[in-house]
């Protein structure tokens, strides 16, 4: 064989890193499976962007369901002080003992609308966390 020149080395070695930069483009670009992972990939953050806006409605839902309990139970409170105070004014002395409902003392009504309900927790439950 005869002998190669270096000029000749360095084109065959600048052939080669092309072909080979050239090979692996044509091969991602054409490789579905890289395409379904970017696809994958995006549809995984659009569903993670969802769920993240429906446990942001959830718990605005929730809170404004404590807020209209909150606000029902003080109405009842002045429901009851109301119908309490009616029945001792308006009703004769025997008749108003007689109605056990009216009869409890306000720190028994106070205690019974102040307390939250069992299944009531503070914030997010946990159910909805990734």
């Amino acid at each position: 064989m005869e002998q190669w020149s270096s000029d000749i080395w360095v084109a065959i070695v600048v052939a080669f890193i092309v072909g080979v930069i050239i090979g692996v483009i044509i091969l991602r670009a054409t490789n579905g499976n890289i395409k379904k992972q970017h696809l994958l990939e995006k549809e995984l953050r659009k569903i993670k962007a969802s769920q993240e806006e429906q446990k942001s409605q959830l718990e605005k839902h929730f809170q404004g369901s404590v807020n209209l309990l909150s606000t029902l139970a003080e109405d009842y409170k002045k429901l009851y002080a109301h119908l309490a105070q009616g029945s001792q004014t308006l009703l004769p002395e025997e008749t108003n003992h007689k109605i056990k409902f009216f009869n409890l003392e306000d720190e028994k009504i106070n205690e019974i609308t102040k307390e939250k309900p069992k299944d009531y927790s503070e914030g997010s439950s946990g159910l909805l966390k990734s």
